[in-house]
């Protein structure tokens, strides 16, 4: 499964993969594995596994999603954090983090990567996902 997975990812076509399942099925282990690989192979360009379990940990909430892709994205790739920061130099941004959650994903992430369309086919820019079910 997870070397399918992999395999899938690495096309330049293949821009989701959707796993779905009762809960204990192995979906987290699963997307864990892949995106270790994935680190391994200098491709993972950020990760983010959603927990409810752990309370006060940041994992347990959506509120510090934007902002921590946002980061692991610029410190993955230098074009990315060089469209981040021109987007954020925008004074209609300079409270960006006082913002409804959906503006946040817009101004940190969305507006960037529109930027950023060669990097993101090529296979090489690859984002886990998991537990979004649980925010």
């Amino acid at each position: 499964m997870q070397e399918s997975l992999h395999k899938h990812l690495r096309e330049a076509k293949s821009r989701f993969i959707w796993l779905r399942g009762s809960p204990g099925m192995g979906k987290t282990a699963i997307s864990m594995s892949v995106a270790s690989a994935l680190e391994e192979e200098d491709i993972l360009a950020a990760s983010f596994f959603w927990d409810k379990n752990q309370t006060g940990t940041g994992l347990d909430s959506i509120e510090q999603f934007p902002s921590t892709l946002a980061h692991q994205l610029a410190s993955f790739n230098k074009d990315f954090k060089a469209s981040l920061i021109r987007h954020l130099q925008h004074p209609a941004l300079a409270l960006v983090q006082d913002f409804p959650l959906e503006k946040q994903m817009k101004a940190l992430i969305i507006e960037p990567m529109r930027d950023l369309e060669d990097t993101l086919s090529s296979g090489k820019f690859i984002i886990v996902l998991d537990g979004l079910d649980e925010c």
